[in-house]
């Protein structure tokens, strides 16, 4: 009789850790759906693979197989946003919001992206120091060795409306794919026209009501 509860017993156990181990998969899994060799994120991380911030996604990696990783939810991070230009009301900057992780398959290289708001006279001061700077109709951008940087100017309704005035989104790429030794223009306009086009989804999120991404790319140096 003791033989047979210790097996039950037993049993049950191999039974509980099989179900819980099945689980653990299926709810790993619901954090984003197959595509091309690797996961795909949705949303603001899961450009259409057909559409401009798509395609430009796959010129910066270099390669159509990839992982996307969305870093939080896209209500979270739009809330998170908020409410950081909220608490600061835009005479300081903000912690980053990471949003995206792009891996390429096979390699320890990844394209970062964060975004965060600045007072609004960081961009001018950026200009005085060392770097390569454009102009994308009318935003600042910014190339460096390992980096991308996207200024824009995002006006809020409401009560956003007055640290909305006094700051800017300022998006972020951090980059370790396609990388040469020596300043490539053409890099350094891909990446910031990538970023251009990630950053839109993000204004259209947040609801600018000046529409500042709206018209295609076009990068030209300051």
């Amino acid at each position: 009789m003791e033989l047979r509860r210790r097996t039950w017993a037993t049993e049950r156990r191999r039974t509980f850790s099989c179900a819980a181990g099945a689980i653990a998969l299926a709810l790993a899994a619901t954090g984003c759906s197959s595509g091309g060799s690797g996961a795909q994120a949705e949303g603001l991380c899961g450009p259409a693979a057909d559409s401009a911030a798509g395609k430009a996604l796959r010129d910066v990696l270099g390669t159509d197989d990839f992982t996307s990783e969305a870093m939080m939810p896209d209500q979270r991070f739009v809330s998170q946003l908020k409410d950081d230009l909220r608490e600061r009301q835009g005479e300081r900057s903000s912690p980053p919001a990471y949003l995206c992780r792009y891996l390429p398959d096979g390699s320890k290289e990844r394209v970062v992206l964060d975004f965060t708001w600045a007072p609004a006279d960081e961009s001018v001061n950026r200009r005085a120091q060392a770097g390569t700077f454009y102009d994308v109709n009318g935003a600042m951008g910014e190339a460096g060795s390992l980096s991308a940087g996207l200024y824009v100017k995002c006006d809020l309704g409401g009560d956003l409306s007055a640290p909305a005035s006094k700051a800017v989104l300022r998006a972020s790429a951090s980059l370790t794919v396609n990388r040469g030794k020596d300043v490539d223009k053409e890099r350094e306009t891909r990446e910031v026209s990538f970023l251009y086009l990630m950053t839109r989804g993000v204004t259209d999120a947040l609801g600018c009501e000046n529409k500042p991404l709206a018209k295609d790319p076009v990068v030209t140096s300051r």
